[in-house]
């Protein structure tokens, strides 16, 4: 059996015997287990368990706690039908460390037959005081590779019995967790009800086909930071980071795999904040650049609500690959404010979408899309589909100052304006840069098709470009209903200083609002084309259809119920007056003191304008669309 060293340390009397740092060691030797303390007295023998728990019995009787130090090795932790293996009830005036060789220092996590899983380590803080010495777990390697039950042993539940005022937090420092077979690893870690919980240099690898569900998560956490760090599920699971109610701060981090969501506000019963920088979220790699020869992708979606409470998100100067850049609410009621500004978003794979907004919930969505780099040029399959999807009413959606490559196969440049829902797209350059079948796509740009009235999409400053040339005849729309049949409403659109560089051939402009059969009802609708260019190089430009309507009786309005201005042509007849009310607003464009033939005249309506005229003889009249103006 070893005898632990002692360190000779010479001094002006000669060498003196100084103590190693630690106050308890566990190790293997020969196929055995020991628990010794720093006097070199064993206190437990061949179960590993045991001897851990021990050790940290032993640090936690003594008046400021102390260090455990688990040598390089091999140690498999025995299964429990107990909520934890091991426990630890830290006194508010100690602090316990517990600490390995790094990867060579590897602790297998059990199965259980325990119906909700187990952890291995249960550490709780249950002072009366505040705590003034921190705790910490690190440089240990745990790894998911024993089958001995049918359901997980996670990593750690970390929790205060009283509140986060009494506990001076927690250090997860060079801490890898390997995830290589058995049932699915749970939470991993579980972090409840304290604050200052620091994990940096943290590893999680996963190629277990039970998907874990989360890395690590944090539950009513003030103050949390994960740094530095490494994650990656190869067959996925729900959530790399889960946050509920309080504050975490993520940096220099990255997470790959097909996780369905890379954060996951869950259970969140109050103010919920995430604020990620410096990071990497997923990434195209495969083969020999794969990890360990595996692929590596991203996650489905960026952001998961599956609690209720008021979420915050913030994303600064990362890099997002093979990731939508989505927010889902669920059903929740509560507001949600979140911010992505100046990242590079590469979207691959097959993508529904880039950026999107789910929320079929009451609560209001702020979403802020400024300054980045968007690159939608993998969407090239039968799946590639709309740059932003917003679904659902009840949300602000800016996108702005963004410079946009967008190459799909399907589907319109933007769609879901609803009710409730304002959209403003501006100062942006946008690049369409993809082709299907020979035709540049998107030919609608924005498409609608909502069943009920309201919503304002503005769309402003900005430069669209069409860097693909058609090789059959495509019709190029701003608008777009894609129902063919029903009735459907169109949110008012407001198109003010853009430049829409079309192809140059084999491309018709079928009108600023299009309909594949479906009637468009706007009956209260605005749209609105103000110094707006388009380069028409080769491009046909018809007038939009209109019907002249019968002339309603004198003294009735007839309004322009089209969503673009139509010039109404009169003449003849015996009357009075011509007026028209605009905004409320009634003002004369023709007057007669005694009834007489209305000279040929021109009248402009705007969308919503109407037009009265008082008679004794009705006039004729004819109406067409207003001339377009660049």
């Amino acid at each position: 059996m070893q005898q632990l060293p002692y360190y000779p340390f010479p001094v002006r009397s000669g060498p003196v015997r100084r103590k190693l740092t630690y106050d308890a060691v566990v190790y293997t030797e020969d196929g055995h287990y020991f628990a010794e303390d720093n006097n070199g007295h064993i206190f437990c023998q061949d179960s590993p368990t045991a001897c851990i728990q021990e050790a940290i019995n032993y640090v936690l009787s003594k008046p400021t706690g102390g260090r455990v130090y688990i040598r390089a090795g091999d140690y498999y932790i025995a299964p429990s039908s107990n909520s934890s293996a091991i426990t630890a009830t830290i006194p508010y005036n100690e602090a316990l460390i517990v600490e390995g060789d790094g990867d060579a220092t590897r602790i297998h996590l059990p199965q259980t037959t325990n119906p909700n899983g187990i952890y291995l380590f249960s550490w709780v803080w249950n002072g009366t005081a505040s705590y003034t010495r921190k705790s910490k777990l690190r440089n240990i390697a745990f790894i998911n590779d024993v089958s001995t039950g049918s359901k997980s042993t996670s990593v750690m539940v970390a929790s205060s019995t009283t509140n986060t005022n009494n506990s001076s937090g927690l250090e997860i420092d060079s801490v890898s967790v390997y995830d290589i077979q058995g049932a699915t690893t749970w939470v991993t870690f579980w972090i409840n009800n304290l604050y200052d919980v620091t994990f940096s240099r943290y590893r999680f690898f996963s190629i277990n086909s039970n998907t874990p569900n989360a890395a690590v998560l944090f539950d009513s956490v003030s103050l949390g930071k994960i740094v530095n760090s490494f994650i990656f599920s190869k067959n996925g699971g729900f959530s790399a980071i889960v946050n509920g109610a309080g504050t975490i701060l993520v940096d220099s981090t990255e997470i790959y795999g097909f996780w369905q969501y890379a954060f996951d506000f869950g259970q969140t019963d109050g103010a919920s904040e995430i604020n990620v920088s410096n990071s990497i979220i997923g990434m195209s790699r495969w083969g020999v650049e794969g990890i360990q020869g595996y692929t590596v992708d991203g996650p489905y979606n960026l952001i998961n609500n599956s609690g209720n409470g008021t979420v915050n998100f913030a994303m600064t100067n990362s890099q997002v690959f093979f990731t939508w850049i989505g927010y889902n609410a669920n059903g929740a009621s509560a507001q949600a404010n979140i911010e992505i500004r100046n990242n590079l978003i590469d979207v691959g794979g097959c993508p529904p979408y880039a950026i999107a907004i789910n929320n079929p919930g009451s609560g209001q969505v702020y979403m802020d899309v400024e300054g980045n780099l968007i690159d939608m040029s993998y969407g090239v399959g039968s799946c590639g589909d709309m740059l932003i999807k917003l679904n659902g009413a009840n949300a602000i959606f800016k996108f702005k100052n963004n410079i946009v490559f967008h190459n799909a196969t399907s589907g319109p440049w933007m769609s879901g304006v609803g009710p409730n829902t304002i959209a403003e797209i501006e100062d942006n350059y946008i690049y369409e840069i993809g082709s299907s079948n020979g035709y540049a796509i998107p030919s609608q740009l924005i498409q609608f098709g909502n069943s009920s009235s309201g919503g304002l999409l503005k769309l402003i400053n900005n430069t669209f470009t069409w860097t693909v040339t058609p090789s059959n005849s495509t019709t190029f729309y701003l608008a777009y209903n894609p129902n063919s049949s029903g009735t459907y409403y169109m949110p008012n659109i407001i198109m003010k200083g853009n430049t829409f560089n079309f192809p140059t051939s084999n491309a018709t402009f079928g009108g600023f609002v299009g309909s594949a059969g479906a009637t468009t009802a706007n009956p209260n609708a605005l749209f609105v084309d103000l110094d707006n260019t388009f380069n028409l190089s080769g491009i046909n430009l018809p007038y939009p259809s209109t019907t002249t309507p019968a002339v309603p009786a004198s003294g009735t309005a007839q309004s322009n119920s089209y969503p673009y201005p139509v010039e109404v042509y009169v003449s003849g007849g015996s009357a009075t007056a011509v007026q028209v009310t605009r905004g409320g607003v009634t003002y004369t464009v023709w007057s007669s003191s005694t009834a007489t033939a209305i000279p040929p005249l021109v009248v402009r309506l705007e969308p919503g304008d109407s037009i009265t005229i008082t008679y004794s003889t009705a006039p004729s009249w004819t109406w067409v669309p207003a001339k377009y103006i660049p």
